[in-house]
């Protein structure tokens, strides 16, 4: 499996990169976040990657980081979404975008080929599932009712930066949740949501 890349842009268009990697002409389909980044032909990048193996093909697919790679894994895991539609996915909208879109927060953005009744698809089977991400050195839990509030807490706060947040609007976001009177007895996963509501 080819899991990473470094080497210099031969080829750059909208959601694509020719990587030359010791020679190697690698094509590769990016994300928006990616595109977006102020890099020309001749730049050497690093690129998290996802090989796709099928009987008559070989696609590679990059990332700008791991939490792009793991989205892209539950994208594909969705009935009827396959690698090429998880990657127009990703290549029209933000990482944050899409969790804003997966949590029920934002319907408020188009993406060219992929009407409402998919995107509520897509918002329904992987509402609960975004929250075991398991990204870097923190996993979003969606355990229940763990012990102790601070740990529920930190919990929350590692969830929130791992999707993308700020620290100082999630703790906030987050204190503000515990200031409401049912706040105190959130689990993980009820704090997480609340917090993404806010």
């Amino acid at each position: 499996m080819i899991a990473y890349l470094k080497g210099k842009i031969l080829v750059k268009k909208f959601g694509e990169l020719v990587l030359d990697v010791n020679g190697v002409g690698y094509q590769i389909f990016v994300t928006k976040k990616i595109s977006q980044r102020e890099i020309n032909i001749g730049d050497e990048i690093a690129v998290i990657t996802y090989l796709d193996v099928k009987e008559n093909a070989l696609n590679l697919y990059g990332f700008d980081d791991e939490k792009e790679r793991e989205m892209f894994k539950l994208l594909i895991s969705v009935n009827g979404i396959g690698t090429k539609m998880a990657h127009n996915i990703l290549s029209n909208v933000f990482f944050e975008e899409l969790i804003g879109l997966i949590t029920g927060a934002n319907f408020n953005f188009k993406i060219p080929g992929i009407g409402t009744k998919k995107l509520e698809l897509i918002s329904m089977s992987l509402k609960d599932k975004v929250f075991k991400l398991n990204i870097s050195e923190g996993t979003l839990s969606s355990e229940n009712k763990l012990s102790g509030s601070e740990q529920i807490r930190n919990e929350a706060l590692t969830a929130l930066l791992n999707l993308g947040y700020q620290r100082s609007e999630a703790e906030k976001s987050i204190r503000e949740v515990l200031k409401l009177k049912e706040g105190t007895n959130l689990n993980t996963e009820e704090l997480i949501k609340k917090a993404l509501s806010l």
